[in-house]
């Protein structure tokens, strides 16, 4: 798998993005220290100080896909990133659905993973993670953490890279062959605030429920007022008690 290494770079998406129709290989993967415009879920800004964090994205051609590649892609990227921070004992690690990984309250990594389509096919895929690291100072950002603040310790950024690369190298691969229940069934498990009565915010209105777990489609499986609802990216908002 080859490997770009950039400097500084506004986004490691953005770059394969506007990149990928020069590429020869058919995956590869791009990394930084300093992310200057980092993007998440739904537009959103993901803040990265210059050297503190790492900011990778793997890129992959796709010749046949299906829906439960794709869904399986999901479960398996949140669930290795949450292995690969198991590797250096970080506490209470969570998944928060769609793609954010928690320790106790507070965000650690975000995933991003933007398909492209042709003629209604997908013709490939980018996975995005951005991990805050050594960073300290999130400014007014109260619901971030990082690495340092959890083990007051650095971490080598080029190693932990390694990681990843280690990690998600054979990731193809393993997503064709691992079983859709046990990856359901573990990211299930790790799911953040999993069956708790908390509350939700819908449109403009907040309302109390209870997370069930996640549909084959990838959507938000919650009880409210004894009924079971499903709920797309976008479409509900847990609200996080700190």
């Amino acid at each position: 798998m080859k490997l770009i290494k950039l400097n500084a770079i506004d986004s490691t998406n953005e770059y394969i993005k506007l990149n990928k129709s020069l590429f020869s290989q058919n995956s590869l993967v791009v990394y930084s220290f300093n992310q200057t415009n980092g993007k998440g879920q739904r537009g959103k800004i993901w803040s990265s100080q210059p050297y503190k964090n790492i900011c990778i994205s793997f890129y992959n051609k796709i010749e046949k896909t299906s829906h439960e590649i794709l869904f399986k892609t999901n479960l398996f990227t949140s669930l290795t990133v949450l292995e690969i921070l198991k590797l250096y004992d970080i506490p209470k690690l969570k998944i928060k659905w769609p793609n954010d990984i928690m320790s106790g309250n507070k965000k650690i990594a975000g995933i991003l993973i933007e398909n492209s389509f042709f003629r209604n096919k997908i013709v490939d895929s980018i996975i995005g993670i951005g991990l805050n690291v050594n960073q300290i100072d999130f400014d007014l950002i109260t619901c971030a953490t990082s690495m340092k603040i959890l083990k007051n310790e650095s971490f080598d950024l080029n190693k932990l890279f390694k990681e990843f690369v280690k990690k998600f190298s054979l990731a193809e691969h393993q997503i064709k062959n691992l079983s859709k229940d046990e990856l359901v069934k573990k990211f299930t498990f790790h799911l953040f605030g999993l069956r708790k009565k908390q509350k939700f915010q819908i449109g403009n209105k907040v309302v109390e429920g209870s997370i069930l777990g996640i549909s084959d489609d990838y959507r938000l499986k919650v009880q409210i007022d004894k009924q079971i609802k499903y709920f797309d990216n976008g479409q509900i908002k847990l609200i996080t008690q700190l």
